[in-house]
Order: C-alpha cells, then structure tokens, then sequence
C-alpha cells in the first residue's frame, strides 16, 4: 500500500510540474505574440519611411 502511495504521489508531482512548465510557455507564447501585433504599425512605418537606393 505504501508503494502505491509513492507512485502515486510521484505521479503527481510530475503532473504538477509538467503544468506548471506547460503554462509558463503559453504565457509566454501570449505576451511574445502581444508584443509582435503592438510592435508591427510601428516597424512597418519605420520599414516604408526608408528610401530604396537601388
């Protein structure tokens, strides 16, 4: 019985932190993407105000 509560508490330590490390890359997929969208205007105006010299 004491093995099977160890496998099981194992179990879910590892669930826990497979969670944990699963939500602290969306966020960070979500603020990285956020920043993308803000940022995008403000590069593309950049990008065009440059004048070709080709």
């Amino acid at each position: 019985m004491e093995m099977i509560g160890r496998l099981l508490a194992g179990l879910g330590a590892g669930m826990i932190l497979a969670a944990l490390t699963f939500v602290t890359l969306l966020i960070g997929v979500l603020v990285n993407s956020m920043v993308v969208l803000m940022a995008g205007p403000v590069v593309d105006k950049i990008l065009k105000e440059k004048p070709t010299t080709s």
